[in-house]
């Protein structure tokens, strides 16, 4: 499944009009499809856009109604989003239904979108089933990594902050507050958190999904 696939799928969903592409050479600049509306790519785009390694027909200057959206769509690029393909559904995630999904490996038929704090890409255009697109890249979300996140939402429920999560050991202020029972478990899943401090796209997810829901409105 390609790229285009996801962002027709989110279009669908959220437009509420089904969208199947015929790619032609005179097509989207980056998909190569062809809607009954084409915009000229300096409307969508600005010149310091350089996200066109991916896109698919370059010699185009037009861009299709779905690729309009989804660079368009600024909730695309604030807040994280999943999508499904059957049916075709985008839902804008709380950091609650993050976890769900996010608890078990990624099925291949969702997609998943997390913005950067400063939300500057464009996420759903490079977007692949199976998938989360972190602030551009696209990783996959494995078993270890479901349960990196389970430990990383208990450990900010003991009362650790994600930045306090990114120091190699915790803060003594707040361990000194907890049963000294609990801290040989929490110097263990403190050091599990270890391959994720130096790998900001799963950080950034995890992020993103261990965050109180009241954190964000």
């Amino acid at each position: 499944m390609t790229a285009l696939v996801v962002a027709a799928a989110a279009y669908t969903a959220t437009v509420g009009r089904p969208y199947s592409p015929h790619r032609s050479a005179d097509g989207c600049a980056r998909c190569a499809g062809s809607t009954e509306t084409m915009t000229p790519t300096g409307q969508v785009v600005s010149r310091r856009f350089t996200g066109y390694e991916t896109w698919t027909n370059l010699p185009s200057r037009v861009l299709c109604e779905v690729c309009v959206w989804a660079y368009r769509h600024l909730p695309l690029r604030s807040c994280a989003h999943i999508i499904t393909a059957s049916p075709p559904t985008m839902l804008e995630a709380t950091p609650a239904q993050l976890r769900k999904v996010l608890a078990q490996p990624l099925p291949a038929g969702i997609a998943v979108t997390v913005p950067a704090p400063l939300w500057r890409k464009h996420l759903l255009p490079d977007a692949r089933w199976g998938q989360i697109n972190v602030d551009g890249v696209n990783i996959t979300w494995r078993t270890d990594d479901a349960q990196r996140l389970e430990m990383m939402c208990a450990l900010r429920e003991a009362g650790f902050t994600e930045r306090d999560l990114r120091a190699p050991a915790p803060p003594h202020r707040v361990l000194r507050t907890l049963e000294q029972g609990l801290w040989a478990q929490i110097l263990d899943d403190w050091q599990t958190l270890a391959p994720w401090r130096s790998a900001p796209s799963w950080w950034i997810t995890a992020a993103r999904a261990s965050e109180p829901d009241h954190a964000r409105t």
